[in-house]
Parts: C-alpha cells; structure tokens; sequence
C-alpha cells in the first residue's frame, strides 16, 4: 500500500481551490485531482484547466484555464479574449460588466514555448493579464475531475 501511495504521488496529486478566480467552474474548497503526466506525450490544449506556478512565486501554484497557444496573438478587453482575430467562445467563464469607456485592447503575440492562461473569474483573477504569459516547465499539471474533498480519495 505504501508503494502504490508513493507512486501515486509521483503521478498525481490533490489541489484545493482557494479564492475566487476560477469560479464558476468551481468555488472555493473543491478539489481537484493534477496529473502530472498529462502533457508528458502531448501539449496543452486551449480550454485545459492546468496547475501553474505563475512567473516570480517559487512557492505559490494556481489553477487556470488555458487561453492562448504558442504563436498566437491573443487580445483582450473587458474580460473577452480574442485569438487571432477570433472572438473565444467561453461558456464557462464569468465576463463582469465592464465600467463606461474601458475599452482599450491589449495585445500579446505568444512565443514559441509561451502559453497565455487565464481564470474563469475574469473580473476576479490574477493571471496572464498580470503576471505575464508561462512556459510549459511553469506547467505543472493538468488539473481535472473536481468535486468536493469527502468525494475523490485518490486516481489510478
């Protein structure tokens, strides 16, 4: 059982949301299981929820959505992201109400190994927008099949 545990670990393990950025996709307390082979064959897709340490915080990891690949241009105002030229489809995401005359649009055009990611609370995370684009190394894993603490124990 110790070995199975131990190797488990080395696959996967437990994050709990804290704070409000990812919301509504998930509120504060749920959990949320990391793989940490997930990207080992392949590379993160736009729309992965992934476990990022974000640029300058040795100690500190986060969940986001990723939004931006490598190569593209991402724009953004008023919590909408535009890729390419493309208006993002995010069913998922929390767009606050912008405030009268916000409509300024930044843009960043990604580097080969750059990823733009963003939480689901747009008017409430801290993110790309901020700390600035992430490298897969700064990836850490992908993050999937959340529910509240009592109901996941552990994944195979």
């Amino acid at each position: 059982m110790f070995l199975f545990r131990w190797i488990q670990g080395l696959v996967s393990y437990s994050v709990e949301v804290r704070g409000q950025s990812m919301e509504p996709t998930c509120s504060p307390g749920r959990l949320f299981k990391a793989s940490r082979l997930a990207y080992f064959f392949r590379h993160p897709s736009r729309g992965d929820l992934v476990v990022v340490r974000p640029p300058g915080t040795p100690a500190h990891m986060e969940i986001k959505r990723v939004v931006g690949l490598p190569k593209e241009q991402i724009a953004w105002n008023q919590g909408l992201f535009r890729v390419n030229g493309e208006l993002l489809h995010e069913p998922y995401a929390r767009i606050p109400a912008a405030p009268p005359g916000d409509d300024e649009i930044q843009t960043r055009r990604l580097g080969p190994d750059e990823y733009f990611v963003a939480g689901d609370n747009r008017g409430n995370s801290l993110d790309s927008r901020s700390f600035g684009l992430v490298t897969r190394p700064q990836m850490h894993a992908k993050a999937f099949l959340h529910g509240k603490k009592s109901t996941i124990d552990f994944i195979i």
